[in-house]
C-alpha cells in the first residue's frame, strides 16, 4: 500500500513539474512590436491597406481609374490617378486637389510613367508633381499645387515626366534625353550639361539608388542607363531585355537598397550596382505578368529582431518575397498597379 501511494505521489509531482515547464515555455519572441503598413493601388482604382498580408482594408472603391502612385507627407496620405487625391484621416476619406496630371499613355493597357510625384521631406517639405502643364509643387501636403517658377538663368521651364531625390538630398527631373535638371538645396532648377548624353530616343523617366542616377527608357529598346556623376555622363546597364516596356525602375526599401526593374510580360530584374548589370529575379512570378512596382517593408518583433519583406504589384496579383526579391509567392489575386 505504501509503495502504491509513493508511486502515485511521484506521478502527481512529475505531472505538476511538467505542467509548469510547459506554461513557462510560452514564447513571445514572435510578437510584433512595430508592424509595417502596406498600401496597394489597383488597376480599377481600388486602394487597400494591410499590416500582415492576411487582412486587407479597402480605402477606396472601384472607379476604373488606375492608381499610378501612392505617397505620404507627414500625416497626409496621397495618391495619384488621372487626378491627385489627399486624405487627412489615414484614408478614411479622400478629397481631390486642384491639379490635373498628365494622361495615361495608353488607356486600354493602363500604361503610365512611374515616379511622377515625390514628397521632399528633408529640406523644403514640398510635394512635387510632374503634371501635363509642367512641374508643380504643394506646400500643404497635396491639397493645392502651384506652378514651379524657380528656374535658373539659361534653364527654361520644362514639362518633366518624372522626379527623384538621391541620398544627398539633390532633386532631379527629366523631360527627355536632352533635358535633365538638378536642384541642389537652396538653389533653382538648373539644366545639366551632359558630356556623355542619353540616347535621343523615345520617352525616359528618372530614378536613383543611393547617390547614383538611373534613367529608364519606357519603350524598352534603349534599356536603363546610370550616372555616377549627377547626370553629366551616362552609361548603359547590361542584362535587361530590350524587347519589353520598362514599367518600373526604382530603389526599394531594404538594408542593401536593392534596385529593381519590372517589365511588361518580361519579368522582374534585380541590379548588381557594382557591375551595373541586371539579372532575372522573379522566381514564382508568372512570365506574362505586368510587373508594376516593388516595395520593401520591415517588421520589428518584441525581441527587437528585424525582418524584411518585399512586395510586388502585378496585373495578376500581389506577391511577397522573404529573400530580398529572389523568390516570390502569391498572397492576393487581383490587378495591382502601385505600392507604398
Amino acid at each position: 500500500m505504501r509503495i502504491t501511494i509513493s508511486v502515485l505521489s511521484l506521478l502527481v509531482l512529475l505531472t505538476g513539474v511538467t505542467g509548469c515547464k510547459k506554461y513557462n515555455q510560452v514564447d513571445n519572441s514572435g510578437t510584433v512590436k512595430t508592424p509595417y503598413i502596406l498600401y496597394i493601388g489597383g488597376y480599377n482604382g481600388t486602394l487597400h491597406k494591410t499590416n500582415d498580408a492576411l487582412y486587407f482594408n479597402s480605402l477606396f472603391p472601384t472607379d476604373n481609374s488606375t492608381v499610378r502612385q501612392v505617397l505620404a507627407a507627414d500625416t497626409m496620405l496621397m495618391y495619384l490617378k488621372q487626378n491627385f487625391y489627399f486624405s487627412r484621416n489615414e484614408g478614411a476619406a479622400f478629397k481631390q486637389s486642384n491639379d490635373h496630371p498628365r494622361d495615361f499613355q495608353d488607356l486600354f493597357y493602363k500604361y503610365y510613367l512611374p515616379n511622377q510625384a515625390l514628397y521632399e521631406s528633408a529640406i523644403d517639405k514640398k510635394v512635387y508633381l510632374c503634371s501635363k502643364t509642367g512641374l508643380e509643387f504643394s506646400t500643404n501636403n497635396g491639397e493645392t499645387f502651384t506652378q514651379e517658377t524657380n528656374w535658373a538663368v539659361g534653364s527654361p521651364a520644362i514639362t518633366p515626366t518624372s522626379i527623384t531625390q538621391i541620398d544627398n538630398n539633390n532633386l532631379y527631373i527629366i523631360q527627355d534625353s536632352n533635358n535633365v535638371y538638378e536642384k541642389k538645396p537652396g538653389n533653382p532648377w538648373t539644366k545639366i550639361n551632359q558630356v556623355t548624353p542619353l540616347p535621343i530616343i523615345g520617352t525616359w523617366y528618372i530614378s536613383h539608388q543611393s547617390n547614383t542616377l538611373y534613367a529608364a527608357h519606357f519603350e524598352g529598346s534603349a534599356g536603363i542607363y546610370y550616372s555616377a556623376n549627377a547626370g553629366a555622363d551616362w552609361s548603359a546597364c547590361t542584362g535587361i531585355p530590350k524587347n519589353r516596356k520598362i514599367l518600373f525602375a526604382a530603389e526599394s526599401f531594404s538594408p542593401n537598397k536593392t534596385f529593381f526593374a519590372g517589365l511588361d510580360s518580361g519579368g522582374l530584374y534585380r541590379l548588381d550596382p557594382v557591375a551595373h548589370s541586371f539579372a532575372a529575379s522573379g522566381i514564382g512570378l508568372p512570365w506574362y505578368a505586368k510587373v508594376h512596382f516593388v516595395v520593401g517593408k520591415k517588421i520589428v518583433y518584441r525581441t527587437d529582431v528585424e525582418r524584411y519583406y518585399h512586395f510586388c504589384a502585378t496585373d495578376v496579383g500581389l506577391y511577397i518575397s522573404e529573400d530580398d526579391g529572389i523568390n516570390w509567392r502569391l498572397i492576393r489575386s487581383g490587378a495591382y498597379s502601385s505600392l507604398f
